[in-house]
């Protein structure tokens, strides 16, 4: 096909992603954009020219546009997620200088969460809802048949967002691809060498780390996550396919670690077997870790996990505290958390926990049990997340419809404690602030879980991963 398309990811702004916490740069959690990656892959599946440009790894904007530039693109297709939506407008803008003609995207999580309130921004033409490799290619086909934007008949391609007489219209949403293998592999070689990425410290063992998804959806229905993209109907990736991404990871990009990025990935039980017994049976031997859940684990099978070369699991833990769990829809108890994890650390696995501070019905008693949960079962990392309401989740909605209101373009970084958007009934802004420093503190920096954490290092770059995460802590 003639037309030129070149898929970006906003420019990095430390302070958009830190706020005024600068002793957390050094844990930023910075790896390859896999959403522009599989939109690559199908593009160039059609013979589509196409080229990606990832500013999240730290590029300015200028460096960004420095990239365009030497795409010389027809199309530009921008993705972005709520916190970097104001960084995905400034780039916009500055395309719409450099490329007057180029016709620029809007896609990714924000714009399918709220996509009246996004496409209210002039700048984007068209804006893409859900997963988008399908529609993304729908419509550059038809843009490459009726040669521009206004001849082109956008309301016959479901799944875009567009602006007609003044007003935002939606077009039939699009199906979810049912088959994910039928999609290739992601377009890996379009991004920089994984060596350019930096993960978030004590999350790996081995550089360079890659990140791969095995599967799509989540059947859950917590009240804090943002499910518009993929959905609630989990498909899979078969787990032969599974492992052919793996071994290509290894052998062509020279991956040295893995991380699978499924929201839940041990959703299956039978599949994740069978990757386990591919990864043993063709011989692989490379550290991974994965997210998942407490309700989909078991003794046999984080032992079959560790055999097969896992190290680590992130559990969503979210609080410690019962009717927290409740109100959050967790679908789990604090005794499944507290024996999840006494099962990983039986097969010798690591653990992280991901909890949620300061939601809606939180109290200085639920906050307080959170934090002794977290050291009466020793979880190897905690991570107490500030509650940010994010559009497209249950809470966001919620609290709107109390009266609440909240400027999407300019929500805070979870990570900036001095930064708080959301008080529960009860607590003060100063309150929460000190406990989220205070927990990071106790937790961390208690010379039993020093002691434990040294023993239980893997590797060197464990190790720095920790001395980092222990200067961003002390530094609060």
């Amino acid at each position: 096909m003639g037309l030129r398309v070149a898929l970006a990811s906003p420019p990095f702004r430390e302070a958009g992603v830190v706020g005024t916490t600068k002793s957390m740069k050094g844990v930023i959690n910075l790896i390859p954009p896999l959403g522009l990656a599989y939109l690559g892959a199908v593009l160039e599946r059609e013979r589509v020219r196409v080229s990606i440009t990832d500013g999240s790894r730290g590029l300015s904007l200028a460096q960004v546009l420095g990239e365009l530039k030497a795409a010389q693109p027809d199309v530009v297709g921008i993705s972005c997620t709520t916190p970097t939506f104001t960084d995905a407008i400034q780039l916009a803008q500055a395309v719409r200088l450099a490329f007057p003609k180029a016709i620029i995207v809007l896609g990714g999580a924000h714009v399918t969460a709220i996509p009246h309130m996004a496409m209210l921004e002039e700048v984007f033409d068209v804006g893409v809802v859900g997963e988008g490799e399908l529609t993304i290619l729908e419509l550059v086909k038809e843009l490459e048949d009726k040669g521009s934007l206004d001849r082109a008949n956008l309301e016959q391609i479901n799944g875009l967002a567009l602006r007609r007489d003044g007003q935002v219209i939606l077009t039939p949403p699009r199906e979810r691809v049912k088959d994910l293998d039928s999609l290739p592999h992601p377009a890996r070689h379009l991004l920089p060498p994984l060596s350019a990425y930096r993960p978030t410290p004590a999350s790996y063992r081995q550089l360079p780390l890659a990140v791969m998804m095995t599967s799509r959806g989540c059947p859950y229905g917590c009240t804090f996550c943002d499910r518009g993209v993929f959905g609630n109907l989990v498909r899979t990736h078969s787990p032969e396919r599974v492992l052919d991404e793996v071994e290509e990871l290894l052998d062509r990009y020279g991956a040295r670690e893995i991380r699978f990025f499924d929201d839940t990935f041990t959703i299956n039980r039978r599949r994740v077997e069978r990757i386990c017994h591919l990864i043993i049976e063709r011989g692989l031997r490379f550290p991974w870790t994965c997210l998942t859940r407490v309700n989909t684990v078991d003794q046999d099978l984080l032992r079959l996990m560790k055999e097969a070369g896992c190290w680590q699991v992130l559990f969503g833990l979210e609080s410690g505290d019962s009717r927290m769990l409740k109100a959050l829809n967790k679908g789990s108890s604090v005794e499944q958390n507290a024996q999840a994890v006494r099962w990983a650390f039986e097969a010798g696995l690591g653990v992280r926990g991901d909890f949620i501070i300061g939601t809606p019905g939180e109290s200085m008693e639920s906050l307080e049990n959170t934090l002794a949960f977290t050291k009466q079962v020793e979880l190897d990392y905690a991570h107490f997340n500030k509650f940010v309401p994010y559009p497209g989740t249950e809470l966001y909605a919620r609290l709107l419809s109390e009266g609440y209101q909240f400027d999407t373009k300019n929500l805070p970084p979870i990570v900036d404690h001095a930064a708080i958007l959301y008080v529960p009934d009860g607590l003060t802004r100063a309150q929460l602030k000190e406990f989220l420093d205070r927990a990071h503190r106790e937790f961390y920096l208690r010379p039993r879980h020093i002691v434990r954490r040294l023993l239980r290092t893997g590797s060197w770059h464990e190790l720095i991963g920790q001395a980092k995460g222990a200067m961003a802590i002390v530094g609060l």
